[in-house]
């Protein structure tokens, strides 16, 4: 009876350490320093937007924006209309970026993705339609002075259009690839390798007129089918939960028509590189992807 109780003693207690470890790794506080190679190799975990709700630095109406996570590469949203709602986020240089909102009253998150400065974040939500476009109205705004922890951060985390958390099956499976292997180089490899094994592009959807949705990375895999957009981003959530930064660029490709997307990858052997697994699944060398000047970008997140 004395060893059966110490038995299950002992099981408690390796409980318990069990749980500190992993409520310590999930806790923001808990991450070393931003930007350290330890952040960088993390688990998923640590890069996940910490709220489900707004402090809302700007509250109007249902319109929520908050700016203060700045640091970390990042702004959160949320809007409640029976509208659609768009963000538009001003760059420090001046460059509009647009994406779409959630219209749920769900908190959302978009990225800093051109450095250090002061950035004009707005809401618009839809007032009716104009020829030639969607017209919206401003509804909310603020600024926000980024002055970003490193140049990854916003290439690290999810986003509302890069999404993923530690319980998604990308993340699982990049987890299983990269099991055991230290160089960020060959991950990457393996993930191009993968996502290139489990999509076959889908030329109807190509000729889709919205490719602007959001896109779910789970939802791309377990759909096996996708264009470059979808290659990109799930390409980009699979290299993120390994640490490893990564952008989805969209842009213009002298081998293609419209537009094409594609990641640029950093790794402390190369630096930023091109990888392009659409391009790669189809059998176009990596001479030719390798080459800047076969690509002309027009923006990236």
């Amino acid at each position: 009876m004395k060893s059966k109780l110490q038995a299950i003693a002992s099981a408690l207690a390796a409980m318990c350490v069990l749980c500190a470890l992993f409520l310590n790794a999930a806790s923001p506080d808990a991450a070393p320093g931003p930007g350290s190679e330890t952040e960088r190799g993390a688990a998923a975990v640590r890069y996940l937007p910490v709220y489900s709700s707004l402090s809302g630095a700007t509250v109007k109406g249902s319109f929520e924006i908050d700016t203060s996570h700045g640091g970390e590469g990042y702004v959160a949203v949320s809007a409640r209309s029976a509208e659609n709602v768009k963000i538009k986020i001003i760059s420090p240089a001046g460059a509009q970026r647009f994406y779409n909102v959630p219209n749920t009253g769900l908190v959302s998150y978009y990225p800093l993705s051109d450095g250090n400065g002061r950035y004009v974040i707005q809401l618009m939500e839809q007032i009716g339609t104009e020829p030639g476009g969607d017209a919206y109205r401003r509804v909310c705004e603020e600024v926000c002075d980024a002055t970003l922890f490193d140049e990854f951060q916003p290439f690290l985390r999810p986003s509302t259009y890069v999404w993923f958390s530690g319980y998604s099956a990308c993340v699982n499976a990049a987890a299983q690839l990269c099991a055991g292997e230290s160089d960020d180089d060959r991950k990457i490899e393996r993930i191009r390798d993968y996502v290139c094994a489990q999509l076959r592009y889908d030329a109807a959807l190509a000729e889709a007129e919205d490719q602007s949705y959001i896109r779910d990375p789970d939802l791309i895999l377990a759909r096996g089918t996708g264009i470059c957009l979808d290659y990109a981003a799930l390409t980009a959530a699979m290299l993120r939960s390994q640490g490893i930064p990564a952008k989805v660029v969209y842009g213009g490709v002298d081998r293609a028509e419209g537009y094409h997307a594609w990641n640029m990858v950093y790794s402390s052997s190369r630096g930023w590189f091109r990888v392009d697994a659409t391009f790669a699944d189809n059998g176009v060398e990596e001479a030719y992807i390798s080459d800047d000047s076969h690509y002309t970008e027009l923006g990236f997140y």
